[in-house]
């Protein structure tokens, strides 16, 4: 076999195995798709996609509040992670912040995070850890109410950003599972609840 040979040999099984992620990326993201595309009826939304080789996104208004659920690629040192984001609209005063031990590291920059987010807040329950640039505010609605039993419903996620102008949890995307339009609908409700707990404990 010649040099040529060999060469065009490699560039086909290159090009093979190209064409496969690519195929494959396809035919995941029309089955993501058809998953949000059940949502549209029972939350009166719809669904739109740049193009097929796009994630889908899902939009609808839920009682007043403006709802979207899309698709993220994130960098994760040389790793390129997938998530799924929800994101819910809500008023509240400050923000806080919820993210899973262990499951995301903040702590390359400290002074840059803690200036950012706030100090650590030791009210917050496993397994998240809180933090918030108004800690006295922020122990205050969690203990309050319904507000901390709703996000232990949540942990499924591995960070929600409450606040000020919006609910928005994230985690990573793990396969068609995590896109089941039953388990959607059931998240969306509990950030939804989520909102009008946390509202209502911050007048």
């Amino acid at each position: 076999m010649t040099m040529t040979q060999i060469t065009m040999f490699f560039l086909s099984i290159l090009i093979v195995i190209v064409l496969a992620m690519l195929v494959h990326s396809y035919l995941d993201k029309n089955k993501i798709k058809r998953r949000l595309l059940q949502l549209v009826d029972p939350l009166k939304g719809y669904v739109s996609q740049e193009s097929s080789f796009h994630y889908p996104h899902f939009h609808c208004n839920l009682n007043g509040r403006a709802f979207s659920l899309f698709f993220d690629v994130v960098k994760v040192g040389r790793h390129h992670i997938l998530y799924s984001v929800y994101s819910l609209a809500a008023t509240l005063p400050h923000p806080l912040l919820l993210i899973k031990k262990d499951e995301f590291r903040p702590m390359a920059d400290p002074d840059n995070f803690s200036k950012l987010n706030g100090s650590l807040l030791d009210k917050i329950s496993a397994p998240f850890q809180g933090y918030s640039i108004e800690p006295v505010w922020a122990d205050k609605v969690y203990t309050a109410g319904e507000v901390s039993k709703l996000i232990s419903e949540l942990n499924e996620f591995s960070s929600l950003q409450l606040g000020p102008d919006a609910l928005i949890a994230g985690k990573p995307y793990e396969g068609l599972s995590d896109a089941d339009s039953e388990k959607t609908l059931q998240a969306i409700k509990l950030l939804e609840k989520l909102a009008q707990e946390m509202e209502q404990c911050s007048t």
